[in-house]
């Protein structure tokens, strides 16, 4: 998935198109742009892959020529006034789900009136547009990617100048860490589906982004604790991370396997760890205003409940005592945190669930498909937690 779509229409703007999307390619990178058919795999559906296309792009570019209001089909009816026209429902599904639409005129065409769209696009005249004009049109080209950059944090292949230093590089790095954990909160679905370019080094991302949520997570609860040896929990908590995931996307795999979808457990694990880093983002934030309230009412309850741990005592003995310790808390500024926390757990949630549809969008298939693999996995684990607490109780 790019993060630019190009919609045009072939006959009207094809030329102008191409010569864009090669300096958008050039610049941006290509897995950056999506042309039409040079972006859609062989078998896929076209409309699908379009709807796909739009839905987790960051920009649409809506290239408009000289012909692009009045183009009409071989019956002469004008090609926008067509429901099931594709440059009309590129646009549409922009407009609807919230993607920015940036109207590019070409070899000297004029941005159309409302009167003259048909309703669903009225809202397509009041998109600010840029010219691209044939007598400056590498200018144009350079206002409009710098536009992309500014505007949009569209990450470019191409060296900024005079940044070749290594501070350079780690303020770039945390600088796309920033953006990527905004648009992962604000969309989680058109995050993850822009990561999949196809190159080995959509793995190496997902995984540096996982290793870096799981640090950020871990100091954040252990500072609302008070924990002061960072370093030796944090790097427990990255290890457990890293095998929790691996566990659970090996289940995910198998469960997806199981209901007849051919995906390999790399697919499911790329797609796996950006939602896994946005639930555990979602738990220790809630769990960070938790423990800070406990912290103001009782500074020393964590550090009890660590002597309590370091003793040995069995798990149950442990999980009692540290619930009256956090019931005789829980009272004041505590309790107050408490359900502000629990706000947060809920938003967590609800946005796990939302963006458990990256995996129906990545791997293109139906409701019923889709749950039901959630349903078998979701049981495996059911099944496998059951196991571990047996032999908790019993070995």
């Amino acid at each position: 998935m790019a993060d630019i779509f190009l919609s045009y229409r072939r006959h009207d703007s094809q030329s102008a198109t191409g010569r864009l999307s090669d300096r958008l390619a050039a610049h941006f990178g290509p897995a950056r742009v999506f042309l039409d058919h040079e972006s859609i795999a062989a078998g896929d559906d076209f409309a699908e892959a379009i709807r796909r296309a739009v839905g987790t792009s960051v920009v649409l570019l809506a290239i408009v020529g000289p012909d692009w209001l009045t183009a009409c089909d071989v019956n002469g009816k004008r090609r926008l006034d067509d429901e099931a026209d594709f440059v009309r429902l590129e646009i549409e599904s922009a407009l609807l789900g919230g993607v920015p639409v940036i109207p590019v005129l070409v070899e000297g065409a004029v941005m159309p009136t409302a009167a003259a769209l048909p309703p669903t696009l009225a809202r397509f005249t009041r998109c600010q547009a840029m010219e691209l004009s044939e007598t400056r049109w590498n200018y144009d080209v350079d206002r409009l990617i710098a536009t992309l950059q500014a505007r949009f944090a569209i990450e470019s292949e191409q060296a900024i100048p005079g940044s070749s230093g290594a501070s350079d590089g780690r303020i770039n790095f945390f600088a796309r860490l920033a953006l990527d954990l905004l648009e992962l909160t604000a969309h989680p679905t058109r995050l993850i589906a822009r990561q999949q370019t196809g190159h080995a080094l959509d793995h190496v991302r997902a995984f540096m982004f996982l290793l870096s949520v799981l640090v950020l997570g871990n100091l954040a609860f252990l500072l609302g604790i008070g924990v002061t040896s960072l370093a030796e929990w944090i790097a427990v908590g990255v290890i457990l991370g890293v095998l929790t995931l691996t566990l659970l996307t090996a289940l995910l795999t198998l469960a997806w396997r199981l209901v007849g979808t051919r995906i390999e457990f790399r697919q499911v694990t790329l797609i796996f760890a950006y939602i896994y880093s946005g639930s555990w983002i979602g738990f220790c934030a809630g769990a960070l205003l938790a423990a800070t309230g406990v912290q103001l009412v009782a500074p020393q309850v964590f550090t009890d409940y660590l002597a309590i741990v370091r003793t040995g005592a069995p798990l149950a003995q442990r999980m009692a005592e540290a619930r009256t310790l956090l019931e005789n808390a829980l009272h004041g500024p505590a309790a107050a945190l408490f359900v502000f926390a629990c706000l947060v757990w809920g938003s967590a949630v609800v946005w796990t669930i939302v963006a458990w549809g990256a995996f129906r969008n990545s791997f293109g298939c139906g409701r019923v498909k889709a749950t039901l693999a959630t349903v078998l996995w979701a049981a495996m684990l059911l099944i496998l937690m059951q196991l571990a607490a047996w032999a908790a109780r019993n070995l």
